[in-house]
């Protein structure tokens, strides 16, 4: 039973067949969910003879609230196992756990400052690189190897110094980079509440006011709030660009960053699947409309097929 469940784990679940019956799914199934369906299609489609009951005998991960997850749900994909597991490092950091502590402390007030006019939001931008640029280093230091950027691309903050110098770029209307403000705030906020909960000098107060937002399906309920948000900011960009509020660079660099996003993270591959469950009903009934939309739907897919030249650009993963 355990071969054939390995088996099922290395399945490429790229597969055409699979990518079809996820994107026909109504509703969107929520990323805790999709395992659930993977066993079923493959009981269905691939071994007849697989049992989608069994669980594998492998170490839990405790939640801080006593419950239990199976890795396993999640250990297909690297940048949800980082993303869920990254805490513990904090426990282990010392002065530099504070350090960052702090700085997160003072990029969170001033985001909030500037979402009230109190501070320009590009200096609440600034602040939050910074963050999260402190953080990088505090977990992985500076190494030029692939392995150290493997590391950095697959941690939940790994990208975000790259999308918020997407955001400083000139010509971006000043309401625009307040609402820019968002998702950042929202990774800050998740990786804030993991030093809360991890290092022993946070005041205590501190650590139980977020403890819940440590607990992992928590935070894969924020990353997908946090997905859905900057699929939504790039195309408020791309709409700002035709009304002449925003300069085009913002767009193309801020697109270009979601490619890469789109690659890596699950939620924001869950997010195109849930405006392609939107449109593909109506546009699908327009002959013309629905032939173009089926092209750039399968351009996007290409980012992310192993099967595709596309996949290459991003090789580092």
């Amino acid at each position: 039973m355990a071969e054939s469940y390995d088996k099922f784990l290395d399945f490429d679940w790229a597969n055409e067949g699979w990518q079809t019956y996820l994107s026909g799914l109504y509703p969107t199934p929520k990323i805790s969910q999709i395992l659930k369906f993977k066993k079923k299609w493959y009981k269905r489609n691939i071994d007849k003879d697989f049992d989608e009951t069994y669980d594998p005998p492998t170490i839990a991960t405790t939640t801080t609230s006593g419950a239990t997850t199976n890795p396993e749900a999640w250990n297909a994909n690297p940048f949800m196992k980082a993303a869920a597991g990254d805490g513990d490092r904090w426990a282990t950091k010392g002065p530099k756990g504070l350090i960052c502590f702090a700085v997160y402390t003072v990029a969170l007030g001033m985001t909030v400052a500037a979402a009230a006019g109190a501070f320009p939001p590009y200096q609440a931008l600034v602040a939050l690189v910074a963050a999260f640029v402190l953080e990088i280093v505090a977990k992985y230091g500076i190494k030029f190897k692939t392995e150290w950027l493997q590391a950095v691309l697959m941690d939940d903050v790994g990208v975000m110094p790259t999308m918020l110098l997407t955001l400083l770029a000139p010509g971006m209307h000043p309401v625009l980079r307040i609402c820019a403000l968002v998702p950042p705030f929202l990774t800050a906020v998740l990786s804030f509440a993991q030093i809360s909960q991890a290092h022993e000098r946070v005041p205590r107060f501190i650590h139980n006011f977020f403890a819940p937002l440590s607990e992992t399906s928590a935070r894969y309920q924020v990353m997908q709030v946090r997905a859905d948000i900057e699929v939504g900011l790039g195309v408020i960009l791309l709409v700002s660009v035709f009304l002449f509020r925003s300069a085009p660079l913002c767009a193309l660099l801020f697109w270009n960053f979601m490619i890469l996003r789109y690659m890596i993270s699950p939620w924001t591959q869950a997010s195109f699947r849930k405006i392609d469950s939107l449109f593909s009903p109506v546009l699908s009934r327009i002959p013309l409309v629905s032939t173009l939309y089926t092209k750039t739907k399968n351009l996007v897919y290409s980012f992310v097929d192993p099967s595709s030249k596309r996949k290459g650009m991003c090789s580092i993963l």
